[in-house]
């Protein structure tokens, strides 16, 4: 049984908490110094050792951190531009599922350029670090409490996956009582999805679960 800690799950972020969130990204200046700020950070080279061919000039790389709350920090350069292309910051939880994991962990940042040639550059960027890095190394990974509409769908179509995927759990879990519920097909997903994801405060009891079995 997974041992959730309720606030951590999916409330859906309105169009102004978003821009909120993600405005030292989306603003170029701003993130040219993200960018700066990340090229002085020890960080080692992830795109080759999970299969991932970027165009010239972009590079896959993480920082590991590996403290009490954040964990890693993913992300794609454009060196060309000198700017951040694709950025997703994972923390660590307290939950627990039985039999499957003893170190969860959650996307709690996940930031992708919309400008066309970062855009096609990092499409399939997503998807392969959260199946060949963080299912692959913690086993089970969980959402965020707060997520943009970008986020739920990129939530969806993981489920997706995961329900596709040999040795995979897709699955929602309630905070109230604990109880996980698997998901074995697109009809499932589209029933859970008003109970997963809304702009009531009991949305932040929600969660989508995918996990390795």
């Amino acid at each position: 049984m997974l041992a959730f800690k309720a606030t951590d799950m999916p409330l859906l972020l309105r169009d102004e908490k978003e821009h909120e969130l993600f405005a030292h990204l989306s603003d170029p200046d701003q993130n040219q110094e993200e960018y700066a700020r990340l090229m002085q950070q020890e960080s080692v080279e992830l795109g080759a050792s999970l299969g991932i061919d970027l165009p010239e000039g972009y590079e896959l790389r993480m920082i590991e951190h590996r403290n009490e709350e954040k964990e890693l920090e993913i992300f794609v350069l454009n060196h060309e531009t000198k700017r951040v292309a694709l950025f997703n910051r994972i923390e660590k939880t307290n939950y627990h599922l039985d039999g499957i994991s003893d170190k969860p962990v959650k996307q709690a940042m996940i930031w992708r350029q919309n400008r066309k040639a970062d855009s096609v550059a990092t499409r399939d960027v997503v998807e392969a670090v959260f199946f060949r890095k963080l299912v692959h190394e913690y086993n089970i990974v969980v959402s965020d409490c707060e997520q943009t509409r970008n986020g739920k769908r990129m939530w969806e179509r993981l489920l997706d996956i995961a329900i596709d995927t040999e040795g995979l759990m897709a699955a929602v879990g309630d905070a109230i009582n604990g109880k996980v519920t698997r998901i074995h097909n697109e009809k499932e997903l589209a029933a859970q999805e008003k109970w997963l994801w809304g702009q009531m405060d009991f949305h932040r009891e929600r969660l989508a679960v995918i996990a390795s079995v």
